[in-house]
């Protein structure tokens, strides 16, 4: 099986380089795995999946992302100031659309620091939560008050049956 041979290359070849340490590394500075894969000349998948089958360098890899979100960010900045007084408005906006990449990029390795998901803020109202249990109570009590008015009646009914049998 050519795929096992290949994986078994991969995983020896990082494990010469320094192992998990080495996988943190290149993915923390921004390499990605696709770059990775080119390398062993294999899909990205299949050298994620590779990896992951040793727990430490799938526990690297994520740990790395993290990580890898801070040298988005710097690269993001660095193609910024590249810019000059000279630069065109395509290259402008190229370099736009890259920065949003690596923009969005690091809110999904690291969405604590770079997220923009909308902050959910909740309002609690002691007020609020004290007449809610007050209409709970107030609605349990008239149901018990039917339920008692309902056998009333079915005792009257009774009674009202056994007087007239009589």
């Amino acid at each position: 099986m050519a795929g096992k041979a290949l994986r078994r290359r991969i995983l020896a070849d990082v494990l010469s380089k320094g192992g998990a340490e080495y996988l943190f590394e290149q993915i923390a500075s921004g390499n990605t795995l696709t770059a990775l894969a080119k390398e062993y000349d294999c899909s990205r998948q299949y050298l994620s999946t590779s990896l992951k089958t040793i727990p430490e360098y799938g526990n690297a890899l994520s740990k790395a992302r993290q990580e890898a979100a801070d040298a988005l960010v710097e690269q993001g900045l660095t193609m910024v100031d590249d810019l000059d007084g000279g630069s065109t408005s395509s290259e402008i906006a190229a370099t736009r659309e890259k920065v949003q990449w690596r923009k969005f990029m690091a809110g999904s390795y690291n969405q604590e620091r770079y997220g923009n998901r909308p902050q959910t803020n909740v309002t609690i109202s002691v007020g609020d939560m004290h007449l809610d249990a007050l209409r709970k109570v107030n609605s349990d009590l008239a149901a018990i008050d039917r339920e008692d008015r309902e056998r009333e009646a079915k005792t009257i009914d009774a009674d009202y049956e056994d007087v007239s049998d009589e």
